[in-house]
């Protein structure tokens, strides 16, 4: 799974719409989980393991908010700050890793003739924190369902 995030990645579009839905209280590891599992043709249950939920809470946010805390300008936390980033790269990895291990258990099948945007708008929805959704949030949606069709079609982008 980390090879298709660092690839989903990959395009300015997904991770813009992925960062702004951070912002917004969406785990960006359930977002690629969601995407994953749509690319690979399988429904996400929106279930999420107490392991990952517990590493997200105990290690990921901590050092993001360690990171977005140091301003990007001080020359004297520059070193601290791109260590902390290091770290909650790691952190983000192995929160993946631990997703993986969960999702692998309870892959659902979806009817095959789902097209990949739609089964990964519809997973995208089973990852929200929230049931009710603005425009600007349905917007984001739409954007990472169309990149994640144009990744699994193996299209350029333009």
């Amino acid at each position: 799974m980390w090879q298709f995030a660092c690839r989903f990645w990959e395009s300015p579009r997904a991770q813009a719409s992925c960062l702004e839905l951070q912002d917004r209280g969406w785990s960006v590891t359930r977002i690629l989980c969601a995407a994953w599992l749509a690319s690979s043709g399988y429904r996400f249950s929106g279930q999420e393991s107490h392991t990952v939920t517990e590493w997200r809470t105990q290690v990921t946010v901590p050092l993001r908010s360690a990171r977005k805390y140091i301003t990007k300008t001080n020359p004297r936390t520059a070193k601290v700050r791109e260590c902390i980033a290091r770290s909650e790269l790691e952190a983000e990895r192995v929160e993946l890793a631990l997703a993986y291990q969960a999702l692998a258990s309870q892959i659902l099948p979806s009817s095959s003739e789902e097209p990949t945007a739609s089964l990964a708008r519809n997973n995208l929805l089973a990852a929200a924190p929230e049931t009710t959704m603005d425009n600007g949030t349905g917007r984001l949606l739409d954007t990472l369902a169309r990149e994640l069709s144009i990744l699994a079609k193996g299209e350029n982008r333009p």
